[in-house]
Parts: structure tokens; C-alpha cells; sequence
């Protein structure tokens, strides 16, 4: 069990991050790019996707720090963005911290 939270918490935050790097560069490729943020966009942009990008990136070295990170930039983008209730493709993208968390607390209490 130890391996694999270990492995597969890796696994899924590198497709994590594939996936919002993906969209981050056809993002930057359209016409919205020379577009000013808002003062509530670039505040959402803060925690989706840099906080949690950051995480999961923090997360490979120190699994627990990593983890907290992650969730709590998803969560705090939810609640500025007014739907901390609503599941949404975004929430899912930060699943690797819930997975560092499990894997960092398993091998920590084993």
C-alpha cells in the first residue's frame, strides 16, 4: 500500500499538471491573452492554477506541505469564485494533494 499511494499520488499530480500546463499554453495562444485581469481574476488565477500547480510540485519532495497546499488553493479558488459546493473538472485536478496528504499521513503513522 505504501508504494502505491506513493506512485500513484506522483503519477496523477504529473497528469495534473500536464493537463493545466495544456490548457495554460492554448490559454496564452488565443485572444483573450492581451486581455487585462480583473482584480478577482488574477486573484482566482493566483490559486488555480499557480497554487495548485505549485503544490503538487512542492509535494514530490515534501509529500504533507505539498498536499495542504494544493487543497487549500482549490478551496479558496472555489470560495472566491462562489461555488464551494459545486464539483467541477478543476476540482479533480487537484486530487494528487488529497493523495499526497494519504500517502504522506501512511507512511508517517505505518
Amino acid at each position: 500500500m505504501k508504494k502505491f499511494l506513493y506512485w500513484i499520488s506522483r503519477i496523477s499530480s504529473a497528469i495534473s499538471i500536464g493537463v493545466i500546463a495544456f490548457f495554460f499554453i492554448a490559454h496564452l495562444s488565443g485572444d483573450e491573452f492581451t486581455k487585462v485581469l480583473s482584480m478577482k481574476e488574477g486573484t482566482l488565477f493566483l490559486f488555480f492554477p499557480i497554487g495548485v500547480c505549485l503544490g503538487q510540485i512542492i509535494a514530490w519532495k515534501r509529500e504533507l506541505i505539498g498536499g495542504v497546499i494544493t487543497v487549500i488553493s482549490i478551496g479558496v479558488f472555489n470560495l472566491i469564485d462562489g461555488s464551494p459546493y459545486d464539483f467541477s473538472m478543476i476540482d479533480a485536478l487537484a486530487l494528487p494533494g488529497i493523495l499526497f496528504i494519504f500517502s504522506a499521513l501512511y507512511n508517517k503513522y505505518k
